[in-house]
């Protein structure tokens, strides 16, 4: 918007004669909006590795064999990859096949199955027979497995049917000198073991 102007200024002894617009000064261009910082991606956590294939009658150890047997049934879980967790499920295996080496000969240890997943859970896919128990005539077979994936799935399933092992796994607590979980033990073991250690014993 322009406002015609005209008249006289006077500076000193001269006098002038003003005509013309007046044109107001443009207003500052806003500055520029800062940019949006990028949310950084966060960088998703490495997937536990596949567990290695476990034959029928061996033990499963506590090495690294052991630890990805334990990492792939707590991601399946959903359960923390923690070191209370992993040490607990490690523990367990040793008290399932009698504490031996990856490798040795462990009696009654189903394939693919280091927590002697029995008929009495009822039935799985992948199931290609079973082994007789470590624990004498009268108990039901531990299943084999014929992949450890199948393995996985149906020890997972099972340990979701007893409350209190679940439970601890799932907060993190885990397994080890945890007297909350010494019924669901006896009962999962026949009264074979209430309890489990690190590092482990055999029962």
């Amino acid at each position: 918007m322009t406002t015609p102007i005209s008249g006289t200024l006077t500076i000193g002894t001269t006098t002038y004669t003003l005509s013309g617009t007046l044109t107001p000064a443009s207003a500052p261009a806003p500055a520029p909006a800062p940019a949006p910082t990028p949310t950084p991606t966060p960088t998703p956590a490495p997937a536990p590795a596949a567990p290695p294939f476990l034959p029928a009658l061996t033990a499963i150890g506590t090495g690294t064999q052991a630890t990805a047997w334990a990492q792939a049934i707590l991601s399946v879980l959903g359960a923390p990859l923690n070191t209370p967790n992993v040490n607990s499920l490690i523990s367990w295996f040793a008290h399932e096949d009698n504490n031996g080496a990856w490798g040795a000969p462990a009696d009654g240890a189903g394939q693919n199955n280091p927590l002697n997943v029995t008929s009495y859970s009822g039935s799985f896919p992948g199931v290609t027979g079973s082994e007789p128990s470590g624990a004498g005539p009268g108990h039901p077979g531990n299943y084999n497995f014929d992949t450890p994936a199948h393995g996985v799935s149906a020890m997972t399933t099972v340990i979701k049917n007893y409350g209190a092992i679940h439970g601890a796994l799932m907060s993190g607590v885990g397994l080890i000198g945890n007297p909350a979980v010494s019924a669901n033990l006896s009962t999962w073991s026949g009264g074979g073991y209430s309890s489990l250690d690190w590092p482990p014993t055999a029962p």
